[in-house]
């Protein structure tokens, strides 16, 4: 196995037009149907991991869910290697939510967990949510969260009601620190908080981060500095496929100075363990 792609949104269900002009992204290019999206990965020899979140802004075409992506690793386990799940931290009972996540956390398609606290609404640091991550810290999974900018409205009057704010890494920081069992991920590199990220991921041993949503190239120099060095061990290689081309990030990331050990590392050992893939 070439990688494992830790942040995969399917693209067989409604895409989010803002976050593709935002990426240039051709939609001639992006695989619709189930088998094409599962060969692409089967090609590259690279294995994904499906996230069941749905973006508010995606309003047209059949909607992404966890049942959705938890089919498409059973049907396709040579391109899929399982799922992070959604839950709506939105719901008015979260006791009913904590359930939903003990329900998920025993499925062996579901290996961890996504969320996307500008997009949601929600603080990670809030103790209304402290029932969940005992749930999910309890079931020994991983959970991502989104960190810094997003291309969910951006370049829209007041970013269609989004607030980056939720998204700043030190949130993560507190999580952290009050769940020090549970195995954290920072998705992207926290932009324009990247120096606060790394700050967090390099105090807090059971924060990992991912490089999902830039190519190699573009990633911040300060960033992969320190996940080429100090912090190759808990730096995992993630898309953010379709907005962000598999076979160009592949390209880009081998066009990186890293260290053979370390590029191993980021591309699959630190991922194969961390999901027990």
């Amino acid at each position: 196995m070439r990688a494992i792609d830790v942040h995969v949104h399917p693209s067989t269900r409604g895409l989010d037009s803002q976050a593709c002009h935002y990426f240039r992204r051709n939609l001639d290019d992006v695989p619709r149907t189930e088998e094409k999206f599962a060969n692409l990965y089967i090609q590259q020899d690279v294995k994904a991991l499906l996230i069941g979140w749905h973006p508010s802004t995606v309003r047209e075409g059949t909607r992404n869910s966890n049942d959705h992506v938890i089919d498409l690793a059973t049907k396709y386990p040579n391109a899929f290697a399982g799922v992070l799940a959604s839950l709506d931290t939105g719901a008015p009972d979260l006791a009913e939510v904590a359930k939903e996540a003990e329900a998920l956390l025993e499925s062996p398609k579901v290996k961890g967990f996504k969320f996307h606290p500008p997009d949601q609404g929600f603080y990670p640091s809030d103790r209304r949510y402290y029932g969940i991550w005992e749930v999910l810290q309890a079931g020994g999974k991983p959970v991502m969260f989104h960190a810094g900018f997003t291309v969910l409205g951006a370049n829209t009057d007041g970013g269609s009601g989004i607030a980056l704010e939720y998204g700043r890494p030190i949130h993560l920081d507190t999580l952290a620190r009050d769940f020090p069992r549970m195995k954290i991920i920072a998705a992207h590199p926290g932009w324009p908080w990247q120096e606060e990220l790394i700050g967090v991921v390099t105090h807090k041993k059971n924060v990992y981060v991912d490089t999902s949503g830039y190519l190699a190239e573009q990633l911040p120099e300060i960033f992969l500095k320190a996940i080429g060095g100090r912090l190759q061990d808990r730096a995992l290689f993630g898309t953010d496929f379709p907005y962000v081309d598999l076979k160009k990030a592949l390209v880009s990331f081998d066009k990186v100075d890293f260290k053979d050990t370390a590029k191993e590392k980021i591309l699959f050992s630190n991922a194969q363990g961390l999901f027990n893939i």
